[in-house]
């Protein structure tokens, strides 16, 4: 079992993997099969900008740009299994073929992707797939719609949410939202930001060094370690 390829920061698919899980191993041990176990399939690199917002050549384009990794699931311990892979919506379905392509030497028995839904094009007609965005911002369109959310208790990082809070647009607003949050959470985006390469990208940096200054006037700057011969050897 497996959700939408990442490579620090977990995807919005991740978290439904993980409450599926227990309920996909309750009805396996009902039929005396031996639970599934979730695997992550590595994404080589992040990029800027959010998917749901490219066209569909886009998504083609950067889909092939990607490099994706099945490392954590060797050839011998697959053989013969079934792979699930859990996402949340299927607009284009450039996600579903780049994770075939990636996979396509390992011996599975069987690839299922599941989705909580799917957009179906009507025939004859067009189709504008960055309507994704209107969906994935139903519920949170500025800082003050997802402060609510983390006050609420029923919060998970994904990498749409970090890329939602350092984007240009909500720069102006952060340094008050930050202010307002939680020292776990601010210490969370500061570390996500850093592992998945946001903190290096341009249209993040800014916004990355607004969460470095919060993270310093709380705890103060961290002191820089020595250095020792032979530590970079």
């Amino acid at each position: 079992m497996t959700s939408s390829p990442y490579t620090y920061v977990p995807t919005a698919a991740t978290a439904l993997a993980h409450s599926l899980q227990p309920v996909l191993n309750a009805a396996r041990s009902g039929a005396g099969l031996p639970p599934a176990r979730f695997v992550q399939v590595d994404r080589i690199g992040t990029s800027a900008g959010d998917y749901g917002t490219l066209s569909a050549r886009a998504r083609d384009r950067r889909m092939a740009a990607n490099v994706l990794s099945f490392r954590r699931f060797p050839p011998e311990e697959v053989r013969g299994a079934h792979l699930l892979v859990v996402d949340d919506v299927r607009v284009t379905g450039a996600h579903q073929r780049c994770v075939m392509r990636a996979s396509e030497d390992l011996p599975f028995l069987a690839r299922t992707f599941l989705y909580i839904a799917c957009f179906c094009r009507p025939a004859n007609s067009r189709f504008d797939p960055t309507q994704e965005d209107a969906l994935n911002h139903t519920a949170v369109k500025s800082l003050g719609d997802l402060a609510a959310i983390v006050a609420g208790g029923d919060f998970s990082w994904n990498v749409r949410v970090c890329k939602f809070i350092l984007r240009r647009a909500n720069r102006p607003g952060l340094p008050r939202f930050l202010g307002g949050m939680p020292g776990w959470f601010v210490r969370d985006l500061h570390r996500n930001s850093c592992r998945d390469g946001y903190a290096r990208m341009a249209a993040y940096a800014p916004s990355h060094q607004i969460v470095r200054t919060e993270l310093a006037r709380r705890y103060g700057r961290p002191r820089r370690r020595p250095f020792r011969a032979g530590l970079l050897a």
